[in-house]
């Protein structure tokens, strides 16, 4: 009887949940009261640690940054000798005249013993581990900056491409396609030839000599697909029903594009930020190999590369190290974007 009175208080729209609490005696329906909704970032979180890869390249990411942002200064403060410092009799062998191996204590012109841990990087004994070292700062440091560039500037114009239609969409695609098509190699040989040396002067008193050059050809020129896929999702959101809503209470439109969409885009923002570091990894890293990057003496892992042909047969490692350090940051990056790529769009995933 106790039951059915109790029953009877229930409303019509109680559902099954209550039905089920009230014939458990109400213990169910304390433990259904614990249940807490779960936000958006909360439920990426809880499906991005689940892939384990990402998790790792993720982890190593940030090793690699502590590596070349914290790691190098100490390294070389333990060695006591710099990157571009030069050893010609310690750091490389004076019967074949090849840079040493890995583990070489040597000697330089003072008597002063040099150990080199990774071996020499070159004919003139610099040391190929502290090299490694900071070349991953020239790297993430190029990277970096140019995918902040390239972002900013596909996301505006992509956005504003989206969102107004007609003419403006038509002139910003014009240009997007003119830029895919431009020929950004030619482009970096004739600023090598010419005004090369003026604009790796420019360091801003912060970064290595050419990073500020690299920075901002890369990024001007990596805009175009950053920019094509923000126009594709605006083109779809600007038709849903709270862009509508903000329409009718008088919004501006780049209130609405500031406020309404661009929320709406960090996760594609996220995931092809992620994967477009690598691409650029890759692009200082072959830049520098041809010479039209990074110039030397300043570290790089396209000038080691560069250095490396010479001495295959007799010193692989120079090939080894550097090629090892751009394949694996390169591939957790991607590893990072497909994990990232998969947390925020689960149904992507499944299919």
């Amino acid at each position: 009887m106790a039951t059915q009175d109790r029953r009877e208080v229930l409303s019509a729209g109680a559902g099954l949940a209550a039905e089920i609490a009230l014939e458990s005696g109400g213990e169910l329906g304390e433990q259904l009261q614990e249940v807490k909704a779960r936000g958006y970032w909360e439920q990426v979180w809880r499906r991005f640690r689940k892939d384990k890869i990402a998790i790792a390249s993720g982890v190593l990411i940030i090793l690699l940054f502590a590596a070349a942002f914290g790691g190098a200064p100490l390294a070389s403060k333990w060695l006591g000798h710099g990157p571009n410092d030069i050893y010609p009799t310690a750091g490389v062998n004076q019967e074949t005249l090849v840079p040493a191996g890995p583990l070489h204590h040597g000697v330089d012109l003072e008597g002063k013993e040099i150990f080199f841990p990774l071996g020499g990087a070159d004919t003139l004994g610099r040391d190929l581990f502290l090299r490694l070292l900071y070349g991953a700062r020239v790297s993430l440091e190029v990277a970096i900056g140019a995918t902040l560039i390239s972002m900013i500037i596909g996301v505006l114009l992509g956005a504003t491409a989206g969102y107004f239609r007609g003419w403006v969409d038509a002139l910003i695609s014009r240009f997007t396609e003119i830029t895919m098509a431009f020929p950004q190699l030619l482009l970096i040989i004739a600023l090598a030839a010419t005004a090369g040396d003026r604009l790796n002067n420019i360091t801003f008193g912060v970064f290595p000599p050419g990073v500020i050059t690299l920075v901002l050809v890369l990024g001007v020129f990596g805009w175009f697909y950053p920019a094509r896929i923000v126009r594709s999702q605006v083109l779809s959101l600007r038709e849903k029903e709270f862009i509508e809503a903000a329409r009718m209470v008088g919004s501006s439109d780049w209130r609405i594009i500031r406020s309404h969409l661009l929320p709406h885009l960090v996760a594609p923002i996220i995931v092809y930020s992620t994967l477009i570091v690598a691409q650029f990894v890759l692009a200082e890293a072959g830049l520098s190999f041809l010479g039209l990057g990074i110039k030397l003496p300043t570290a790089s892992w396209g000038s080691i590369l560069s250095v490396a042909p010479e001495f295959y047969t007799q010193q692989p490692w120079l090939m080894v190290w550097p090629g090892l350090a751009v394949l694996f940051t390169t591939l957790a990056f991607n590893l990072l974007g497909d994990g990232l790529r998969d947390a925020f769009d689960p149904r992507g995933a499944a299919s």
